[in-house]
């Protein structure tokens, strides 16, 4: 396997992103804002080491053109200042003795038999496109690659050139579905390439520039001064959801203050509030249930199929959904809270609002388990209650309560600098500038900038190359339609910046996607050998690239109308889920062979990739490097998978319909598992069929809860025992294994475990020698603080014990395991460097 380029690591500062641009991209840095990103339960000299691995691994596989500005940066989203500088170089510089990982990915790089060249100043769409005389709009060089095609054939590669410029495709836009894109290719556009002329900066905008004429509205009593402009009739006030000033999202009215671009719930000012009373009860509406008897997974907890239609899950499209079930295995029926009741003095403008209906709250799930944005129906402010309009459907779980919260879109709430505000009944644009007025002001106007869209998948979109783009300015899309796709914790909005369906051998490479609305990437039912490559994501509303695919019912055998083969590599995501706190970098759901690999993840609300089901399988997460994940949410894992649902699909044989899924594979990534993040690799309900190998994990442990048939092999855990929640806290945590349903098929072999200061390795639920149910497990090395006594706890006759290692091996069990004294970090790390890097150079 040869491994490729690995994808920028930290916040954008300067020029060295993948679309071989000039431009300078500047953020606000995350970091600062962020309680530390370190683990307090051990000594920093050693936390630090381990982050500053973590660098170290992702500079390992850098170009060498950009290793030092990579270095830089993710120092800075890793908090490494508050390190030793000594500590931190010793590991940075190991690099020097190693052959330089500078491969770079194969992308394709066909021949343009015609290109027809736009150039938005001095194009007119009158001309006939060519260096000279360019097209001025991207649509009418599409068109003209149409008329091409009658006389030149399908087969020939033609290529729009864009010359640098930002092309407002909000405006006088026909469509704002964000399933059609501005530039929409259908099946009459195979072999074409869309890309930017040689280093110049092509910026597709999805909203509109504006042109206004500001004057002072009022001085607010802090002594800042509301300024106020008439909108352009032109613009399209339903798709003016977000303002963008200077590149950068502006920030909706909202209590309590806050940007949510860049303060979160770990934050040292959030920009939430904890003040609710109450939460108003949901009312029950009970769907049509579906419940499939035959086929079933024999030997699992999840094993028929199920679903609710209508009823709950008519606030989703189509209205199904596995939690919409009287009672869905491992959790409850989906509901939401109809209303909100805050404490006195909580909103202390909430009297004063002059149309509460404007207005939307955005809330956490009970759990933390993800988010919701409702619209406001009503509000009583004599009993501080607000009412819940639509909305609540952007996690499917559901629950009658939930938790931190604000509000956003009240007039009323408009006195801080950069919120802002439309009247839409006198078309009014109100804004609050810092000191001086901005230049640039653009209202968002369109979703979906470029969709791909073939008419079946017999008549696909084939041979497509969109490289060197600049997407942004794109209007959220939290409150449209969303699904849920299968068993998972997930739904989601099938729709996105860029959005593919019906293709084949479609290349998505060195493009940026920055400060959008919604999802970046959607790639959704049949898409085959989709390769998404070298691209960055930053500031997403959602989530960076869903792969969402469709089945009829548990039919996904005959029914393949899935995204299948697909490649998500050397792509740098970050800054995501500014809005829905239930998304990813990455989700995969009703998929088949997706591989994820070489990809840098990072400062992330909940996990870094989201494998929704079990459905097909045969994926491949590796070489990847993650951190600053969960930041906002509980109960997950840097990486997450479930498997509630069955489906009929051929991934054990060919043609023949079965309701297993292929192995799929997680090795060769390096997991810092901060913040709230509970296990590296969270394999939840029912998870099975995992192949997880030569992973460097720091504290975290394997996790097994209520699935099976998972083998885990070479993987080093670092201090799993300083994370202890929930169980956690122990090389292994074998959760709930029941014979004849879960926990069978479970190996554990030649793994390393360090723990820091803990000597009890496993927690392995009901275990007891009179009727061993456990992994198998073999050939481990056990680490423990030195002078103390392993202790592997188990029942005997009724009555927990601590086993030595001795009498552990005597019932059968860890035969060629050994346990020593914990070794010092720099061995630790040197093992990491051992089991990664050597990998990687004969890889090479």
């Amino acid at each position: 396997m040869n491994l490729r380029l690995v994808v920028l690591i930290g916040i954008i500062l300067t020029c060295f992103s993948y679309t071989n641009c000039t431009f300078k991209y500047s953020t606000e840095s995350y970091h600062s804002l962020y309680s530390t990103v370190g683990n307090p339960n051990i000594s920093p000299e050693y936390d630090c080491a381990l982050r500053a691995f973590t660098i170290e691994m992702a500079a390992y596989i850098a170009p060498p053109a950009v290793k030092t500005n990579w270095t830089t940066l993710t120092q800075s989203a890793f908090q490494m200042n508050q390190c030793n500088n000594t500590l931190y170089s010793t590991y940075q510089s190991y690099n020097r003795h190693h052959k330089a990982f500078n491969k770079p990915l194969k992308t394709n790089q066909q021949t343009c038999y015609h290109k027809i060249f736009v150039h938005d100043i001095k194009g007119n769409d009158l001309f006939d496109g060519t260096f000279e005389q360019p097209k001025k709009t991207i649509q009418a060089a599409l068109s003209l690659t149409r008329i091409l095609r009658t006389g030149y054939g399908n087969e020939n590669i033609l290529c729009i050139i864009i010359r640098g410029g930002t092309y407002y495709l909000g405006t006088n836009a026909t469509s704002t579905s964000s399933q059609i894109g501005a530039i929409a290719l259908t099946s009459n556009d195979s072999n074409l390439i869309i890309e930017n002329y040689e280093n110049e900066r092509v910026v597709l905008s999805g909203g509109t520039l504006l042109e206004l004429k500001w004057s002072v509205h009022a001085k607010t009593l802090t002594g800042g001064t509301i300024m106020k402009a008439q909108i352009p009739s032109s613009i399209n006030l339903d798709q003016f959801n977000e303002l963008y000033i200077d590149n950068k999202r502006a920030i909706v009215a909202k209590y309590p203050n806050g940007d949510p671009s860049t303060q979160g719930l770990y934050s040292q000012d959030p920009g939430f509030s904890y003040n609710s009373q109450s939460w108003i009860s949901p009312i029950h509406r009970p769907s049509v249930e579906i419940h499939i008897q035959e086929p079933y997974r024999n030997g699992t907890v999840f094993s028929n199929y199920q679903l609710g239609v209508g009823g709950g899950a008519s606030v989703f499209n189509p209205p199904t959904s596995f939690w919409s079930t009287t009672s869905p295995p491992q959790g409850n029926n989906y509901v939401v809270p109809r209303g909100l009741v805050v404490k006195s003095d909580a909103l202390p403008h909430i009297r004063n609002w002059s149309e509460p209906t404007t207005g939307l709250v955005h809330a956490f799930h009970s759990g933390y388990w993800g988010s919701w944005i409702f619209e406001i129906a009503s509000v009583n402010t004599s009993q501080n209650t607000i009412m819940f309009g639509r909305g609540g459907f952007q996690e499917a779980r559901g629950s009658d309560s939930g938790g931190a919260f604000y509000i956003s879109n009240i007039f009323e709430e408009l006195d801080s600098p950069n919120e802002w505000f439309v009247d839409r009944h006198t078309r009014t644009l109100y804004f609050m500038p810092n000191e001086t007025m901005p230049d640039v002001f653009v209202a968002s106007q369109i979703p979906c900038l470029i969709s791909v869209s073939g008419s079946s998948m017999e008549n696909s979109v084939r041979n497509v190359i969109i490289r060197g783009l600049i997407m942004t300015e794109t209007s959220s899309t939290y409150i449209k339609d969303y699904m849920v796709p299968s068993g998972g914790d997930w739904s989601v909005h099938r729709g996105g910046t860029m959005y593919l369906t019906n293709t084949k051998n479609i290349t998505i490479t060195h493009n940026l996607f920055t400060q959008v609305g919604s999802n970046g990437i959607a790639v959704i039912d049949y898409n085959g050998e989709t390769q998404i490559t070298l691209n960055e994501f930053v500031w997403l509303g959602e989530s960076g690239i869903v792969l969402v695919g469709s089945t009829n019912g548990i039919d996904g055998f005959s029914v393949v109308s899935q995204p299948a083969n697909t490649l998500i590599e050397s792509n740098l995501i970050h800054e995501s889920g500014i809005y829905v706190k239930q998304s990813s970098p990455v989700l995969i759901s009703v998929s088949r062979s997706v591989s994820v690999i070489r990809n840098l993840m990072f400062n992330i609300p909940r996990a870094a990739i989201n494998v929704n089901d079990g459905f097909y399988g045969n994926h491949t997460i590796s070489y990847n490097v993650i951190f600053n994940t969960v930041r906002e949410t509980s109960d997950h894992g840097t990486i997450n998978t479930w498997d509630r649902q069955p489906f009929l699909s051929d991934a054990v044989q060919s043609d023949v319909p079965s309701l297993w899924q292929h192995t799929s594979y997680i090795h060769h990534n390096v997991l810092y598992n901060n913040y709230n993040s509970f296990y590296p690799i969270d394999h939840d309900d029912g998870s099975c069929f995992y192949e997880d190998s030569y992973n460097f994990q720091v504290y975290g442990g394997k996790k097994n809860y209520l699935g099976h048939s998972k083998m885990d092999h070479h993987e080093i855990y670092v201090y799993p025992d300083t994370k202890s929640s929930q169980g956690t806290g122990v090389c292994i945590a074998d959760q709930a294994p029941s014979r004849g349903s879960s926990g069978w098929n479970e190996v554990w072999i030649e793994n390393t475990c360090i723990l820091y200061n803990s000597s009890v390795p496993y927690n392995i639920w009901n275990c007891d020698t009179a009727n061993l149910f456990v992994p198998y497990l073999a050939s481990n090395r056990i680490y423990i603080p030195s002078g103390t006594q392993v202790a592997f706890t188990c029942n005997i006759n009724g009555t927990s014990a601590q086993l030595s290692l001795d009498q552990w091996q005597s019932y059968g069990l860890d035969i060629g395991t050994t346990v020593q004294s914990a070794p010092n970090i720099e061995t630790i790390i040197q093992w990491g460097r051992e089991m990664l890097q050597n990998t990687i150079r004969n890889n090479l």
